[in-house]
């Protein structure tokens, strides 16, 4: 695997990658400052919350969770993480999530993360990774679909919003080694 913290070049200028640590708990929260409310509503942990944010460092510290965070002037831009079950049938799937901060969309930062995502889970022997969004994160539908994510599950009513509104769930799937095996058509390589 290669080593973090790295330097990375985007669409309007560079920023830094580093895996998150107990180190980044208070940055992660002021970056969740700065997510529209649609973002935080579907996100499967309240990172507004600093006791949630100390949970999830206790995941990545336990190898649960890996986590990759873009930093421009040492302030959170995005994330990903990928998060692998605790059923022993499925320790070769994992689930990936990521969260770019609306200032930074469309600059590369999305695709970069996981790019870096995807390197992590070959190395850790991840062989098939899914994403979640509901059907109205159009923006990740069609990235996901670019990076050769297929749809796998259609999740009816499975998502209820602070107004109590059900949103469908989509499930998307990709073969790691397929996905390694056709990164430059995904726009991926260096």
């Amino acid at each position: 695997m290669e080593t973090f913290p790295k330097e990375i070049e985007l669409r309007n200028g560079q920023a830094s990658l580093h895996l998150m640590s107990e180190h980044d708990t208070t940055d992660m929260l002021a970056f969740a400052k700065t997510l529209p409310a649609h973002d935080l509503m579907f996100l499967r942990r309240d990172i507004l919350q600093p006791h949630v944010i100390e949970s999830w460092v206790r995941k990545i510290e336990s190898g649960k969770n890996i986590t990759v965070i873009a930093t421009v002037d040492k302030e959170i831009i995005g994330y990903g993480t990928l998060s692998r079950g605790e059923i022993d049938w499925s320790r070769h799937v994992a689930e990936l999530r990521i969260m770019v901060g609306p200032n930074h969309r469309e600059t590369g930062v999305g695709r970069i993360i996981v790019r870096e995502l995807f390197r992590i889970a070959l190395d850790k022997s991840i062989e098939k990774i899914y994403a979640r969004m509901t059907l109205d994160q159009t923006g990740a539908r069609k990235l996901f679909q670019e990076l050769g994510f297929h749809p796998e599950a259609l999740l009816e009513n499975e998502v209820k919003d602070r107004e109590g509104k059900v949103h469908d769930v989509l499930s998307m799937a990709v073969d790691v080694e397929t996905f390694h095996a056709r990164r430059d058509s995904y726009g991926l390589t260096r």
